[in-house]
Formats: structure tokens, C-alpha cells, sequence
């Protein structure tokens, strides 16, 4: 499935952020393999991508996280392309 991987910048707001997807629940969910590393996985069905990404969007506006890759680093990318998996 295509996951979207993020970081919070603030780990205390994870079950936050985890509440707040929990209602989208029929566009993606979100898990946490491990929480040391405050890598979240948002995962969602490809015909999904886009609402999971406009969630996301408007999440940012709330709490601050950035997208990673898979093992937690930063994806340097010019301007604001994102990695999909």
C-alpha cells in the first residue's frame, strides 16, 4: 500500500495527531512501527493520494512534521516534491 512517512517535530503530540486521523480513517490510517524514532506511517490506497495528502496539508497548519523517508531522514528535495512510496 502507499504510505507517506512524516516526523513531529513535537513526539508529545503524537496520539494528537493520530486522533485527528483516526477520523479520516475511510481516506488512510496511521501507524507507528516504532516510536523511539517518531517515524509515522500514513498509509492510504492509491485512488486515496490525493485526500491523504490534502489532510496532511491542512494538518501542517496545526502541528509541525516533515515528510521522511522510510528509516526517518529528511528527504532533501527542491521545492515542495514529495516521495511517495
Amino acid at each position: 500500500m502507499p504510505t507517506i512517512y512524516i516526523k513531529l517535530k513535537n513526539n508529545s503530540e503524537t496520539v494528537y495527531f493520530q486522533s485527528i486521523m483516526g477520523t479520516y480513517a475511510h481516506i488512510a490510517w496511521v501507524r507507528t512501527e516504532n516510536p523511539a524514532s517518531g517515524v509515522m506511517h500514513v498509509i492510504h490506497t492509491p485512488d486515496l493520494a490525493g485526500e491523504a495528502r490534502a489532510i496532511l496539508d491542512k494538518l501542517g497548519k496545526e502541528l509541525e512534521f516533515e515528510e521522511v523517508m522510510e528509516n526517518g531522514q529528511t528527504i532533501s528535495k527542491p521545492g515542495s516534491g514529495r516521495d511517495e512510496r
